[in-house]
């Protein structure tokens, strides 16, 4: 039994020593194994279970075994029995003014049957085309959402062969179609019979022919019309919860399947690279790049206006029920530990700072609820969840103070209220032997009163826990809104005197040229239940996110009641 980290320092340190004795056996194993692997030889192997050295566990789940799909681009293979994938994700260009022309994705996938999945997916983008006329100068609403099956048909001998549709409306308004006060409801749909085979037992190449029905005009406008396609990739995974990916498809026989810089159509390849890192056998981050412009089966094969644009993107997979594919290894983690209870003092480190990221993340299924309110009309509600182990979702709803703000960087939302959301993924664990926490965090948002502005901001939250008394941060942050590029280091140190109180003292530089952020508090947490209380003095015009890089001409008070179970 691990012992719990509120013991005594030398149980601590005997933790460390356990987990890396654990860690080092298990790197020997697997180094064994693929020596195995590579000497042994070669048998047909499943279209999807990984066997030799591309593999840690004979039975992957979903998030680690080769992609049914890669964004809308589809491969041979179909998700086990019973399970349920979800993706979310961003991708925007460097392009124009702002942020530049971001596209917002959502998919699910329900594996119905063995040879049955159901799928749903959105798409929006809303910022200007930028193709070069006046007309793109302006801003377009393209949305895009709707469903479809995929039917397995060939599982044999390393050679996996399905057959998807999909059924799609698509919503264009914006002066390119003169419709920007009522905008046209259109429907698609596509056709694809993805194709893949086994070179090796890491190594995937799959084929994808497919045709898109897209309408041929709008409203008056010629639009793009029916595209048939020819789509092509590989999937390399050395290891397992790692893939690396890249597709393209080419279109034929069609006008053009993007807006060309003088406003006409061209036809251009659509291509998608990336890498798939499994944080947990059940949650993934993907980082990759694309020149697609539709994130739906139907406008997969539209690429980015103007031809020369490259977005990139983040996108974030989860699968709260991975069907037929278990295991008996620790499938909550890839911790080689057992994971131990959470003692009330992890728990309590599961919070935010005032002003820095936590980075750790809540316990699974814990939900945590804040409400906060300060000087200069602040106001501030934080709804946190974590599905599953080192994954947390975060909403946000903030009414930044007026009154000045000190530094170059303006508030992107000045007094309005405006939302941010995304999650956060802890990347190592210092409870679990690592010499320190690590998590990455992702928000996006926007104020609610049109013209909005958009927000990304992104951070990598560092801890290291001193002793259970004394721990602490630092926070590289990240932030682009309008024509502002916000880079900062936070750095902060927590003290508990006491069981139930924390001392929290903050800083963050912002780099080029904007004034420093600073934070002073105190946490109560009141015995024996879920609720706790923060008293503090800060020049922070929020508490999270962008707010927490912007500076006040001078300093607010506040308070933040939390509700965690």
């Amino acid at each position: 039994m691990v012992p719990a980290i509120s013991e005594t320092f030398s149980a601590g340190t005997w933790r460390l020593t356990d987990s890396m004795t654990n860690l080092t056996a298990y790197i020997t194993g697997l180094c064994l194994s693929a020596a195995a692997g590579l000497c042994a030889g070669v048998e047909p192997a499943s279209a999807q279970l990984l066997e030799g050295p591309g593999a840690l566990f004979l039975d992957q789940t979903p998030i680690e075994m080769m992609a049914s799909n890669y964004s809308s681009f589809e491969t041979g293979y179909l998700l086990p029995r019973g399970a349920v994938y979800l993706q979310v994700g961003s991708d925007q260009t460097t392009a124009g003014s702002g942020t530049g022309t971001e596209v917002y994705t959502l998919r699910g996938d329900w594996a119905v049957a063995d040879w049955l999945q159901v799928s749903a997916f959105g798409h929006a983008f809303d910022d200007p085309p930028l193709c070069g006329t006046s007309a793109c100068a302006d801003n377009l609403t393209f949305l895009a959402g709707g469903g479809g099956l995929k039917l397995g048909l060939v599982e044999s001998y390393g050679l996996s062969i399905a057959a998807s549709g999909s059924l799609e409306t698509l919503y264009l308004s914006g002066d390119l179609y003169g419709n920007e006060a009522n905008g046209n409801w259109e429907m698609a749909g596509s056709l694809q019979l993805p194709m893949s085979l086994t070179v090796t037992d890491s190594l995937r190449f799959h084929l994808t022919p497919g045709v898109s029905f897209l309408p041929e005009t709008v409203n008056g406008v010629p639009y793009y019309g029916t595209i048939p396609y020819v789509g092509a990739g590989l999937t390399w995974q050395p290891i397992t919860g790692l893939q690396s990916y890249a597709t393209v498809m080419l279109p034929y026989g069609t006008d053009g399947n993007a807006l060309s810089s003088s406003g006409g159509y061209e036809v251009t390849p659509v291509w998608l690279a990336g890498v798939k890192l499994a944080v947990t056998p059940k949650a993934a981050v993907d980082i990759f790049a694309t020149n697609g412009w539709g994130q739906t089966p139907a406008t997969s094969i539209l690429a980015f206006p103007g031809n020369d644009e490259i977005a990139y993107g983040i996108r974030l997979s989860y699968t709260p029920w991975v069907g037929v594919a278990t295991r008996d290894v620790y499938f909550d983690s890839y911790r080689v530990d057992m994971l131990s209870p959470v003692t009330q003092l992890e728990q309590a480190r599961q919070f935010d700072g005032l002003t820095l990221t936590s980075a750790n993340t809540l316990t699974p299924h814990r939900i945590l609820a804040e409400a906060g309110i300060g000087s200069r009309d602040f106001m501030d509600v934080h709804l946190g969840f974590s599905p599953d182990q080192d994954l947390q979702l975060d909403a946000i709803f903030s009414q930044y103070p007026g009154g000045g703000m000190a530094g170059d960087a303006v508030s992107p939302w000045g007094d309005e209220w405006a939302y941010m959301a995304g999650g956060k993924l802890r990347l190592m664990d210092q409870n679990y032997g690592d010499l320190f926490s690590l998590a990455g965090q992702v928000l996006a948002g926007r104020d609610f009163n049109e013209p909005t502005t958009g927000i990304i901001y992104a951070s990598l939250p560092a801890s290291l826990d001193l002793s259970d008394a004394v721990s602490v941060a630092v926070e590289p942050k990240f932030a682009a809104y309008g024509d502002e590029r916000l880079k900062a280091i936070g750095g902060g140190v927590t003290v508990r005197p006491l069981r139930d109180l924390a001392l929290i003292g903050e800083v963050t530089a912002v780099l080029d040229g904007g004034d420093p952020v600073w934070a002073g508090g105190a946490r109560y947490a009141l015995p024996n239940t879920p609720f706790s209380a923060d008293a503090y003095v800060t020049n922070a015009t929020g508490l999270h996110g962008v707010g927490t890089m912007l500076a006040q001409d001078e300093a607010r008070y506040g308070l933040t009641l939390r509700f965690a179970y």
